[in-house]
């Protein structure tokens, strides 16, 4: 019997091990709070069209920087051509024109090197310039034409048969008189009677609006009548729907059944 006991307690030496471990290490207590509960177990449609708006807001996002990426390409490639095309304008240039290349060269390096006149040779010709070049400011002023913004304009109105008196006005004044024009054809109409001439050829003003009204009419029948427009026929009321009585159900089959 020892060794049989002896033996059953080696074997179960693991299971004890096991068990003190889960007591050492296990969970002592669960507690569950009931709102993230609730959350959890209602929420799952919401948690849902989170994950969809996620998933919209980074499509989008992508697609807004292939956009960008695109557009920095067409960028660089219109940047690279109109290198090209510049470059080769100014090859075509140069096999065009060769000479002028190089006296463009050569102009610049002259202007470079010019340091202006000697000091000895021309000495003694230095008031003589001067003065000349004095005198031809004041011809060039003289002759500048003046300018168009400086002018000024001075307007008078004057009636008909009214005489503007002339008077000393500056070179750079400019005077002009406005006079009024009567109208020929408002002159004729303030001077015309319309009660008189309407006597005179027999046309009652008092139904002028009835005469307007039938004269509409007649137009609108002769168009309706030539095609031109469509006629405008009163619109028929719609009878109201409404469910047969018995009565009449029976009416509606025996006259049926005496037509077959």
């Amino acid at each position: 019997m020892s060794s049989i006991s002896s033996n059953r307690r080696i074997l179960t030496k693991g299971k004890d091990y096991a068990n003190r471990r889960d007591k050492k290490f296990g969970v002592e207590e669960l507690t569950f709070d009931k709102s993230s509960r609730e959350d959890f177990l209602t929420g799952f449609h919401k948690r849902k069209l989170q994950r969809q708006k996620h998933a919209q807001e980074q499509i989008q996002e992508q697609e807004r920087l292939a956009r960008i990426e695109e557009r920095r390409k067409i960028r660089e490639e219109r940047k690279k051509d109109f290198e090209n095309q510049l470059q080769t304008f100014q090859e075509t240039v140069r096999r065009i024109n060769p000479d002028d290349s190089d006296s463009e060269v050569n102009h610049s390096g002259d202007e470079e090197e010019w340091n202006g006149f000697s000091n000895s040779s021309d000495g003694d010709n230095d008031q003589p310039s001067a003065h000349n070049n004095s005198q031809g400011n004041t011809e060039a002023k003289s002759t500048k034409p003046r300018g168009i913004l400086k002018r000024k304009e001075v307007y008078h109105s004057a009636k008909p048969g009214e005489t503007q008196p002339e008077e000393s006005a500056d070179e750079e004044e400019t005077t002009v008189t406005v006079q009024t024009m009567e109208n020929p054809v408002f002159s004729r109409t303030s001077d015309f009677d319309l009660e008189k001439m309407a006597s005179a050829n027999n046309v009652n003003l008092t139904k002028s609006e009835e005469v307007l009204e039938d004269s509409i009419k007649r137009a609108k029948s002769y168009a309706e009548l030539c095609g031109v427009t469509k006629p405008t026929r009163p619109e028929k009321k719609k009878k109201k729907f409404r469910y047969l009585t018995k009565a009449e159900r029976r009416d509606n089959l025996r006259k049926q059944k005496k037509k077959k």
